[in-house]
């Protein structure tokens, strides 16, 4: 596969598993309802545990709104200062030299909702 910045396949991904310089990062993140009256749309929750039940074999987990958003906004997953994403990169090993690459776990409905997904 040439390099490249934008989405692959799932039969692209299965293609590239294989090779060590890849790693592999679980971005999932769920939108659920926020409580009435509380003024925001809703509540940007990680989904690790999702992860924790099961991901693919080596992946990692990266929590985009609580490491990679800024912090200091109302506003979600805002990019943070350079130094705020540099920091987070490291924390997961993740160099100006890595190759790596971010999925997420499929939709599921919401803990606190009512009705469908």
């Amino acid at each position: 596969m040439a390099t490249r910045d934008e989405l692959i396949t799932t039969a692209e991904l299965a293609d590239i598993l294989h090779q060590p310089d890849l790693r592999l990062f679980d971005c999932t993140t769920y939108l659920e309802p926020a409580p009435e009256g509380s003024g925001v749309p809703y509540i940007a929750v990680p989904g690790k545990e999702t992860f924790e039940a099961g991901h693919i074999a080596g992946a990692d987990f990266l929590d985009l709104q609580g490491e990679f958003s800024a912090p200091n906004t109302e506003l979600r997953f805002m990019m943070p200062l350079v130094a705020q994403l540099e920091t987070a990169f490291g924390r997961h090993g993740i160099g100006p030299d890595s190759r790596w690459c971010c999925i997420r776990s499929a939709r599921r409905c919401g803990r606190r909702a009512s009705g469908g997904c």
